[in-house]
């Protein structure tokens, strides 16, 4: 990827996250926390070869109990022997992302950011449970939240990304 121009790269993100619990499984693995480490292995791979990265954690509904634990694995996991300096954490609330589930709320964004800075000593945290029109202002709002991943900007339809949609997420994040 890097020989292709990318300088950056998204690792752990919900659905891959899902799809080696699934082949994990399949082979007859029951220990899930061996996603977190092979996760790992991604993002030194990705930094030895000059990518700078995105993980994502985030806590299912079966799992948002008990997030405090499930958030702390993942970083303490995926983040072993990392840089830190070149990794950004992106928060999912998987239990709140797609249509028809309520939206995570600002005070338990907040919580979540504040958890991860001071489990992380600090690392920049974006929101990955979707920036989108209607929470982009909230987002802004939060002052540990350093920025978010802009969801699919149309989910009926002609479902997809806009541009111009994203200019308009951008300007209500930053308030203009």
């Amino acid at each position: 990827m890097k020989a292709l121009g990318c300088e950056s790269t998204l690792i752990g993100h919900c659905e891959e996250r899902n799809d080696k619990k699934g082949v994990l499984a399949e082979a007859g693995c029951t220990d899930m926390s061996a996603v977190d480490r092979l996760l790992n292995q991604e993002i030194k791979c990705a930094l030895d070869a000059g990518l700078s990265v995105l993980y994502c954690i985030g806590e299912t509904s079966e799992e948002q109990a008990d997030w405090e634990n499930v958030l702390g694995r993942q970083l303490d996991a995926g983040l072993a022997g990392v840089d830190k300096s070149r990794v950004v954490i992106g928060y999912e609330p998987v239990w709140s992302i797609g249509p028809g589930k309520t939206p995570a709320d600002k005070p338990y964004i907040q919580k979540i950011a504040r958890f991860v800075k001071e489990r992380t000593g600090g690392m920049d945290v974006v929101y990955g449970g979707g920036l989108k029109a209607d929470n982009a202002a909230m987002l802004a709002s939060i002052d540990e939240i350093d920025g978010g991943l802009i969801a699919l900007t149309r989910f009926t339809g002609q479902i997809g990304f806009y541009p111009e949609e994203y200019l308009e997420i951008i300007r209500l994040y930053l308030g203009e």
